[in-house]
């Protein structure tokens, strides 16, 4: 699998290049080098500053300039020079000359000047704000008689020495201030320091938690990759676990914070817990002298927020490290004191209830229902290990049956299903009444069925549940799960007739969870505006919802793109995944990014985006093995071997069917014919085309008799682009009428055209394939047209075909099908040469492909010499050559 054995990286701090810099090195070079101007680089701790010096004096050396370099220290800055020892070899005074201190900074100036040679010496001072007073003199003096250029860093928010100051107040340099890099920046040097593609979940918490500051960057990757957090998991490096302060970061925020007052600290560690605080919360708890003490520091920051003043720590950091080092004592006594202080003023507001139940877990004095719908929030709000911690919480104290299943689904929802299960187990002995029974079913077919494919044991545990419930929209929600798993067991046809009764009675929760295995079937039938309807009254069902069912609104969006690929609606289809994937990004939801990337990796045998749908593939791979959903690992696995099939990779494809083989969940028809389709394709990438039609006709088969007429369809069209178009033209033709939408027709137009020998028509179907954004088929189409143009001996509109396909085929870097291999090579050979020398260019025998192709080993031989002599290669190697594709680049 690609990327499956690449080795872990220790991304060690020397590994880190510049990032985001441009424009200021750019400004740097102009400053210095072209104007001769001496800089002041002014910025927080960690934000690169040094980095850039030490980069930009580099530039200034390549530029011809003599360089010289200082570093300012607290303890040199109490020694007079002190800085400037490695640098300075000053003579000793003429006899009897007055050696003050004036005389003596000449002479450290001629020292310096006298380092130089044609041009001015450019003297970088790192920290110049610890500079001793003499050295920040010598500084100053150096730059305004403009004898030596200097390049400064400074720390913003420090106080410095009067001649530091005086540098840009005077004008004399120019200051240029640093802030910390945006997520781009971020993103390109994580990448590069890991040496891979990087999840962009684990590039958004990275940003949260460093807000762009360099050194806290690295050590955060540092301390994730040591403690095992951060992983190359299939070719994605993901954080699978919190992130934690590093020792050295420790003491790098420490240090920040030495010299505080003990009111200071105090209110650094309240707000450590309490941020943000509200002006009333900081009266009742601090002083306001202090707070703006420390916002003078830049320790906290203020910020206005619907009118109302909050105020927070300078950075994410800050408080993670206070809050590690309090003593437990202070801590439960800040966390309670915080708790009283909001509900004395009423806990008006929505986010109160989390807080104060938050501190109430520190602090004690919890009450079990304000920790149970403080549960119930934090896991809407995807914080699944903070909504454990409350609903357990809550249980110690006494919460009785809801609570005791929120722990169960959240322990589900984490990945721990056998005690999901079994905890199931002990509440179902323990149920007072049906209703409580039905809540219990309805989770057990979540955590047993949907999430773990346990297909049989759902369907009994529905029959039963509907058995023993009276009509009510509890049985209709556990009949709405029964749906899905008659989806998985005979497809869906009967699935959908199953859920249109459903469609029809149900109301509130049983409606939203009906419409969506109602949109997926429906969608699959080839009912693209039902489905889509469904996919809409799903989702306006679950908003208006008082009480949240198990599964988010946006799962509604998921179904709702489905159709939308379906439909040949590709573009919008995109749009929607990649906006729901960054919400669940945003929202810190691995459920919602991990069906979101699955989503958008599913249509790659139509777009032919390989890179992108493998990536998107394998990070939903390994949230799902993170979330223990070995079902929608299953799912996913069937995309990741089409894409890499679709790139000829076969051993990579059939690796991953292998993977889905081990996984042992049995067959099922939750993705109707897909896997098939992906066995077919497999096939097709080893250059085994009547195996892959073989594997094709079975998909076919299979998606007319359960239902699958979207799958039955992409079968057919597969059939005809491995070169067998006319076998399928009269089944695609009836079948395609059944499936609504522009790509339906569209795929029967193609293979039409292919079976016509129809140039023009392929023309015009490749046109129309591009505009919906099927690119990969709009590729082949004008690929196979380019080879009937040659066919015809229209050499003309040969060449301008094989260049659109060309172009098209660029668009979706590293796709290899056999409609893509050479147009020049297809249009000499025949259809029965054509397969034989498929077979031979991927290592088969003579032997193997007579066996395969029924035909005698002589046969055999006849073929590939027509070939070769054709083609104009003497060997197998040559022969893989000469079956190159259109442009045949390698997956990005």
């Amino acid at each position: 699998m690609a990327g499956r054995y690449r080795e872990q990286r220790s991304a060690s701090r020397s590994e880190w290049r510049l990032v985001g810099r441009k424009e200021e090195l750019r400004a740097l070079r102009a400053s210095v080098v072209e104007d001769g101007n001496s800089v002041v680089l002014a910025g927080r701790t960690g934000v690169g500053k040094s980095r850039l010096g030490q980069e930009a004096l580099e530039v200034f050396r390549a530029a011809g300039f003599p360089i010289a370099r200082v570093t300012a220290t607290r303890a040199s800055g109490g020694i007079p020079l002190g800085a400037f020892a490695p640098v300075l070899q000053v003579r000793d005074p003429e006899p009897g000359a007055v050696d003050n201190r004036a005389n003596l900074l000449r002479r450290c100036a001629d020292a310096l000047v006298a380092r130089a040679g044609q041009r001015p010496l450019v003297l970088g001072v790192d920290d110049a704000h610890l500079l001793d007073e003499m050295s920040a003199t010598l500084v100053f003096q150096l730059a305004e008689t403009r004898s030596v250029i200097i390049l400064a860093t400074v720390r913003s928010g420090e106080p410095a020495p009067d001649p530091i100051l005086a540098l840009w107040k005077s004008g004399i340099a120019e200051r240029i201030e640093l802030d910390g890099l945006g997520q781009p920046e971020v993103t390109e040097a994580v990448t590069a320091a890991l040496g891979g593609q990087v999840d962009e979940a684990a590039i958004t918490e990275l940003m949260t938690r460093s807000r762009g500051n360099m050194l806290f960057l690295r050590e955060l990757v540092a301390g994730a990759l040591a403690d095992g957090v951060l992983r190359d998991d299939g070719g994605i490096w993901r954080l699978v676990g919190e992130l934690h302060p590093t020792d050295r970061l420790v003491e790098l925020v420490e240090a920040r914070l030495e010299g505080l007052t003990p009111e200071e600290r105090s209110l650094m560690e309240i707000v450590a817990f309490g941020e943000p605080l509200g002006p009333a919360e900081l009266v009742r708890m601090s002083d306001e002298a202090v707070a703006e003490s420390l916002e003078r520091k830049a320790l906290l920051r203020t910020s206005i927020e619907r009118s109302r003043l909050l105020i927070r720590l300078g950075h994410p950091l800050y408080g993670e490290v206070l809050r590690e080092r309090i003593p437990g004592l202070r801590a439960r006594a800040i966390a309670r004191s915080l708790a009283e202080s909001i509900e004395a003023t009423g806990a008006r507001r929505r986010e109160d209830l989390l807080r104060i139940a938050t501190w109430r877990l520190i602090g004690g004095g919890a009450e079990p229902d304000l920790m149970y719908r403080a549960a119930v929030e934090a896991r809407w709000r995807y914080d699944f290990g903070l909504a454990e911690q409350l609903i357990r919480a809550a249980l110690e104290e006494g919460a009785g049956f809801e609570a005791a299943l929120l722990a169960a689904q959240l322990a589900s929802l984490r990945g721990r299903t056998v005690e999901a299960d079994v905890e199931l187990g002990e509440l179902a002995r323990s149920a007072t009444n049906s209703e409580e029974l039905g809540h219990i079913a309805l989770t057990r077919l979540d955590n047993r069925v949907i999430y773990s494919g346990k297909i049989d044991e759902g369907l009994r545990i529905a029959k039963e549940s509907e058995e023993n419930l009276p009509p009510s929209e509890m049985r209709d929600e556990i009949a709405a799960r029964r749906v899905a798993l008659l989806l998985a067991k005979e497809g869906p046809r009967s699935a959908v007739t199953a859920v249109e009764p459903l469609l029809g009675r149900a109301t509130g929760r049983a409606l939203a969870w009906a419409c969506m295995p109602g949109a997926f079937s429906l969608a699959r039938m080839g009912r693209i505006e039902e489905a889509l309807d469904a996919a809409r009254r799903g989702y306006e069902a679950q908003v208006e919802l008082t009480v949240p069912t198990d599964w988010y609104p946006w799962m509604h969006a998921f179904y709702q793109a489905e159709a939308l690929n379906h439909a040949g609606r590709f573009l919008e289809a995109e749009q929607l995944s990649t906006a729901r994937y960054q919400e669940g990004v945003e929202n810190r939801s691995l459920e919602q990014q991990a069906m979101f990337s699955w989503q958008l990796a599913k249509p790659v045998a139509e777009r032919g985006h390989i890179g992108d749908a493998v990536r998107n593939a394998q990070k939903a791979i390994s949230i799902y093995r993170q979330l223990g959903r070995p079902q929608f690992i299953d799912f996913c696995l069937i995309y990741l071997s089409q894409a890499l099939a679709l790139a000829g990779q076969e051993a990579e494809a059939r690796e991953a069917l292998d993977d889905l083989d081990r996984l042992g969940m049995g067959p099922s028809y939750f993705m109707g014919v897909d896997f098939l389709l992906s066995q077919g394709w497999a096939e097709a990438a080893g250059g085994n085309l009547r195996q892959a039609r073989e594997k094709f006709g079975e998909a076919a088969d299979k998606g007319e008799r359960i239902g699958d007429h979207v799958g039955a369809l992409a079968a057919l069209h597969a059939w005809a682009r491995v070169g067998y178009a006319k076998e399928t033209t009269r089944r695609i033709t009836e079948l395609g009428s059944a499936v609504e939408g522009d790509l339906a027709a569209t795929r029967v137009a193609h293979v039409r055209a292919l079976a016509d020998a129809d140039p023009e028509g392929l023309e015009a179907v490749s046109g129309a394939f591009e505009e919906m954004g099927a690119l990969l088929l709009a590729a082949e189409a004008a690929a196979d047209s380019s080879v009937h143009w040659a066919r015809a001996g229209n050499s003309r509109a040969k060449v301008s075909a094989e260049r659109r396909a060309s172009w098209l085929s660029s668009r979706c870097r590293g796709a290899n099908t056999p409609a893509l291999r050479a147009v020049e090579t297809r249009a000499r050979l025949t259809p029965a040469e054509w397969e034989a020398a498929q077979l031979a260019a991927a290592g088969w025998s003579n032997k193997d492909i007579a066996t395969e192709l029924v035909v005698s080993v002589r046969t055999v031989e006849n073929r590939l010499q027509h070939v070769y002599g054709k083609l104009g290669v003497k060997s197998r190697r040559e022969l893989a050559d000469a079956l190159a594709t259109v442009d045949n680049r390698t997956p990005s």
